[in-house]
């Protein structure tokens, strides 16, 4: 800090400890980040490298503040830092905040050996402003009276870091040149708002960090302050002061929300498709490994099972599941539901026993469209299931023993429905009906029904044909898990378009190296991945050779599900500068994507996140604060969306579907989109805020629901289950982000009940029966005790991070035995980024999960002949009983190859023989 080396007043000793006492109280229970959002990521070292914008308050506004402070200057100074406090609350939606302020030196001769202090100041929402004026001139003049106390000794004091980039207690700092010195040099702080009191006008100079921020940010910042001080010259109260004039909520709600499109919503999806049927009869609709169906031939399969479906009794609105692995008869499945009138609901055939009873309890399924192979999955859910009475298996019978269990179902095959007559049903559904219902994550511990309607499934799929350009050559690649909404349009957007849905198994759309392959050879157009999917087959890529990379038909990489980072998309860009990233985001309530932000250059290394992009056709967006305020560019707060894709809601759940589907209070705006859908607002829980582009930044999740590989997580439901654990006498579940995998990981920290003995693997395979598997957490923490913050809530900032070593287990470290569990040991030590790990750890209980699995099996698959698929690595978890796999295998295929060799051995001397007696003949 500025050391002044004459006329510096030295306090006492006893000044010194009552003035160390004051500081003590002031910045006891931790230093609040009190910063604007910065534009670009914070470099290591602060650089100084620094802009100065000059703005003036109007006189009118100027005269008031004058007059109001009787022309004292110090009073001016109270005015001006009281009003920047307000702004940055409401920008940082943070109550308690720290300011830097000069140190005052009330005369000529004096000076300090610092040359600022910290002033504190807690705002009440509920106070006028007039009353908040006291608060702040108590806090200024205390401050004032113990600024004496050396500022690098209140660092130490606090055991502070010493950031090399940033001021360790304030990023803002508030002056006014009358009164103050500006002797900043070395404070390394973010924003200085240096005011200047001259006759009747009051100007301010914003000097502010380039590396950090933007000009357009800077000025958007002083219009915003601007507009509060208009407020607050009304004496309303803090909560009431607004940063908007009407100009600026006219932007909001109409210039950021002008696209429109004029598109099918009032008909239904399958009425679209058999348009299209009609068009390109003999086209290619979806292909499945070697088996694909024409535009014909899908559309008469589907017609079938959908009178079938009607025979049985679906109705207009009826939900019918479908329990089975992605293929062709999947996606028949979905175009006869939709024909006999019914919505569908997927059910993973992974997710455990638990989690499909309530699905098909909660939904009153009475119908579940599933392959003879699944039905042992079924057999323990039929026990308790009082709504299931019919099974339809898409599939050929074969010897299944199980089928004699069924008893109290009606089971289905091809031969009940492939004998009605392939023509068109009579019109069923319409736009405004229900498509399809997915589970999400609850935070009651159990999932949630999202229902949505044709129209907001059709909007979605046509607004992206004109956002992506897309054509009759569109062949998709259908790889997300049928549970997810982002499957939803991979099965039927091709299908209105005359395009292609190419269905691949978990495998091929995981693996970068069959993924790779899939891409090439099906000729794909546009693939959609999460980042950690996109960020392995980048890497792999980049080992390949540059003329084995080419991807010729490639068309669009669509990244969903989780924020990409700067950086991979990037290195996406240097591999194929012609293939366009699409960063889409959306919520599955709102018929999956709502935003997107088209990428075609490389980004700047130093922005903070890629955007999310601007709003779809027909939709609206707002970024609203607590009230359901507008809040200004820049300013996080909750993103929410009316318009055509909003859902119907929670099924069977009015208080969750009350809470997020609120009535939109904006309807009175002339809204350029259509009227019937703009009557409710779906508040997403996310954050994000407005750029000055238009464009939406993604900041994080308000609660604690967070996106784990592209599924949504409801922390709370996995809180929830694990609190039912005997053993357990309390948890929490946090989300911890994974850079290099553009991921997050959950932690549990667990605490036992008294004298209770706790493992890993019990914990794991009691979530493990009630959770699928992206939501069991990575790792378990046990502590004796759960950190509890002044507030009393847990200080989650106290919680202990895992490190690099491996975890307590249930079983005793071994070391690898031979070379393959070396290599394997080594593999996961990658993957898992421990130091060590022994021959007989669970894979899982290390915190691996499937995306880290498939990791370990692409790269294993290049070391080792042995025929291996991604079934058996998971049937193997622990590195002896993989090694011993494989090293059965070998040996087997040794064996087989040796009686190979020696059979036709036997069999050319068995000629011989014969060929020696005939030439003897």
């Amino acid at each position: 800090m500025m050391i002044s080396t004459k006329n510096i007043v030295t306090p006492t000793p006893e000044e010194l400890f009552y003035q160390k006492i004051y500081w003590l109280n002031q910045l006891s229970g931790g230093i609040p980040e009190t910063n604007f959002m910065t534009d670009y990521v914070r470099p290591a070292i602060y650089k100084g490298r620094n802009k100065t914008l000059t703005f003036e308050i109007p006189i009118y506004l100027s005269e008031f503040i004058i007059n109001l402070a009787q022309k004292s200057e110090l009073s001016i100074y109270l005015f001006l830092i009281s009003t920047i406090g307000i702004l940055i609350q409401k920008y940082t939606n943070k109550n308690d905040i720290i300011i830097g302020s000069p140190t005052y030196q009330k005369f000529p001769n004096e000076d300090f050996s610092n040359s600022i202090i910290p002033l504190r100041f807690r705002i009440n929402n509920d106070i006028k402003f007039k009353d908040f004026l006291i608060d702040v001139k108590d806090t200024l003049l205390n401050a004032y009276v113990y600024q004496k106390y050396p500022f690098n000794e209140l660092i130490n004091l606090l055991e502070l870091p010493d950031y090399q980039n940033r001021c360790p207690i304030f990023d803002i700092v508030v002056l006014l040149e009358n009164i103050h010195k500006q002797s900043l040099q070395d404070i390394r702080h973010d924003l200085t708002f240096a005011f200047i009191h001259q006759n009747n006008l009051i100007a301010v100079k914003i000097n502010y960090n380039e590396d950090l921020f933007q000009e357009e940010t800077i000025k958007s910042v002083f219009k915003c302050y601007l507009n509060l001080v208009k407020c607050v010259i009304k004496d309303i109260k803090v909560s009431n002061i607004s940063l908007l004039d009407t100009d600026d909520k006219q932007k909001l709600l109409i210039e950021f929300n002008k696209k429109v499109g004029d598109y099918p919503i009032n008909e239904a999806i399958h009425t679209l498709f058999q348009k299209r049927v009609e068009q390109t009869p003999n086209e290619i609709s979806a292909v499945y490994r070697s088996n694909y169906l024409t535009y014909q031939e899908l559309n008469d399969k589907a017609n079938r099972l959908a009178k079938f479906l009607q025979h049985i009794g679906v109705k207009v609105g009826d939900f019918v599941g479908i329990l089975k692995d992605r293929d062709l008869n999947f996606i028949i499945g979905i175009l006869a539901i939709f024909k006999a009138g019914g919505a569908y609901i997927p059910i993973d055939i992974n997710y455990p026993q638990d989690r499909i009873k309530y699905m098909v309890s909660n939904a009153e399924v009475s119908i579940i469209l599933t392959d003879y192979s699944c039905l042992n999955i079924l057999i323990e859910l039929l026990e308790n299931s009082q709504s299931l009475k019919n099974l339809i298996c898409l599939d050929t019978k074969s010897n299944h023993g199980h089928l004699s269990a069924i008893t109290q179902v009606n089971i289905y095959d091809p031969l009940d429905f492939e004998k009605y007559y392939p023509e068109n049903l009579a019109q069923s559904s319409l736009g405004k009906d229900p498509a399809y219902m997915l589970y999400t994550s609850g935070s009651t511990g159990l999932p949630k029904g999202a229902i949505v309607r044709h129209d907001g499934a059709i909007n979605h799929i046509y607004a992206q044909y004109d956002e992506l350009e897309l054509t009759e050559d569109f062949c998709f690649l259908q790889n997300a898990p049928s549970s997810t909404d982002i499957s939803v349009w991979q099965f039927l957007a091709p299908l209105l378009i005359g395009g292609k849905t190419v269905i691949v198994d978990i495998e091929d759309g995981a693996v970068p190296a069959k993924l790779f392959k899939v891409l090439k050879e099906k000729a794909i157009t546009v693939v959609e991945l999460v980042p950690a999917v996109f960020g392995e087959l980048i890497d792999y890529i980049s080992q390949l050779p540059p003329h084995k990379r080419l991807l010729p038909d490639l068309k669009w990489m669509m990244v969903v599900g989780e924020p990409v980072s700067v950086k991979r998309v990037n290195q996406w860009l240097q591999l194929y500068p012609k293939i366009k990233v699409a960063d889409a985001y959306g919520p599955t309530e709102a018929a999956d994507d709502i935003t997107q932000f088209i990428i075609d250059q490389p980004l700047p290394e130093n922005q903070r996140t890629v955007t999310i992009g601007k709003p779809l056709a027909n939709l609206n967006i707002y970024i609203l604060d607590q009230k359901m305020n507008l809040v200004p560019i820049g300013v996080p707060g909750e993103i929410c969306v009316s318009g055509i894709g909003v859902g119907a809601g929670y099924w069977k759940n009015p208080e969750k579907t009350n809470l997020s589907f609120v009535p939109n209070p904006f309807t009175n705006n002339k809204n350029t989109l259509p009227e019937k859908r703009q009557d409710l607002i779906y508040k997403t829980g996310d954050l994000g805020r407005w750029l000055p582009d238009g464009n939406i930044e993604f900041i994080g999740r308000i609660d604690h629901q967070v996106k784990i590989r592209g599924f949504r997580v409801e922390i709370g439901e996995v809180w929830a289950l694990l609190n039912q654990h005997p053993a357990v006498r309390e948890n929490i579940i946090v989300a911890q982000k994974q850079e290099d995998l553009d991921t997050q990981l959950l932690l549990a920290y667990v605490v036992a009940k008294t004298q209770v003995a706790l493992n890993i693997s019990e914990l794991r395979s009691f979530l493990k029966e009630k959770l699928p598997e992206y939501m069991l957490p990575s790792a378990f923490i046990f502590l004796e005790a759960l950190p509890i913050g002044p507030s009393g809530k847990v200080d989650r900032k106290a919680l202990p991070q895992p490190d690099n070593l491996r975890p307590e287990l249930a079983t005793a470290y071994v070391i690898p035995r031979n070379e393959l569990e070396r290599v394997i040991a080594n593999l996961w030590h990658k993957a898992l980024n421990l130091e060590k790990v022994g021959i007989e750890d669970n894979f899982f209980e290390l915190g691996g999960h499937s995306l880290l699995m498939l990791q370990v099996y692409s790269k294993l698959r290049e070391i080792v002949t042995t025929p291996l698929s991604l079934v058996d690595m998971f049937r193997y978890p622990t590195i002896s009983s993989l090694s011993k796999f494989l090293s059965k295998t070998s040996t087997e295929e040794i064996d087989n190859f040796q009686e190979e060799v020696e059979r036709l051995a036997a069999g050319k001397s068995r000629l011989k023989q014969r060929l020696q007696q005939r030439k003897n003949l």
